[in-house]
């Protein structure tokens, strides 16, 4: 029997949240927080919801995947020319959603993504997969195809490009984009929805204060 919409919901039971109990710096918070997810066992801890939106549009999210956390900010890799490269060249303020079901856990950052340089970029290109390296050539994101076959047909002649070669180059059009963030929200979810909710703002300098759940 399917439950009723309406019906489906979850008591939450995490621990206080107490915002003189956790780090002035909200980048060091977040990294407490990822090193707790990551001993918990969780899918892909790094998954996040990047939404972006264009100029007099609508928002768009999708998940992506956090590469890498530096005192700048969150570092994700991407194809420059899809739509959330070509949402962020037009609007770079951006919002990324963690959430962290099996610790009742979800971080809101809000912030503005700049590109990171190709050296690094390249860095990290260097370092996936190689199957992972030939689709960043074998797909064109976020165009419309005809049929699936258009990209395995693709990656087919890719790999047999460089079947040969121990390096497969970087496109110039696959690189990583740093959210530097100005708003970071912590929040444990607690019993009869009274959740606790730690903000920090940056206004020179990082300010914390408590939201009303």
């Amino acid at each position: 029997m399917i439950k009723k919409l309406s019906n489906i919901r979850t008591e939450y039971s995490g621990a206080d949240l107490n915002k003189n109990n956790v780090k002035n710096d909200p980048i060091k918070q977040f990294n407490i927080w990822f090193k707790e997810a990551i001993k918990q066992d969780i899918k892909e801890p790094n998954a996040m919801i990047l939404s972006t939106v264009k100029k007099n549009k609508y928002p768009r999210s999708r998940t992506v995947l956090l590469k890498k956390i530096n005192k700048e900010g969150f570092i994700f890799f991407t194809n420059y020319k899809s739509n959330k490269g070509e949402e962020i060249d037009i609007n770079p303020n951006v919002s990324l959603n963690f959430l962290w079901k099996k610790i009742e856990r979800q971080v809101i950052i809000e912030g503005v993504a700049k590109k990171i340089s190709n050296k690094i970029s390249t860095k990290y290109f260097n370092t996936r997969p190689r199957e992972s390296q030939i689709a960043a050539w074998a797909s064109i994101q976020s165009i419309e195809i005809e049929n699936k076959n258009i990209i395995d047909n693709n990656f087919k002649n890719i790999e047999k490009k460089y079947k040969n070669k121990k390096v497969i180059p970087k496109p110039d059009y696959w690189g990583g984009y740093v959210v530097i963030p100005n708003k970071i929200e912590f929040w444990q979810g607690k019993r009869s929805r009274l959740h606790d909710r730690i903000c920090y703002r940056f206004d020179k300098i990082w300010k914390k204060y408590r939201l009303s759940p």
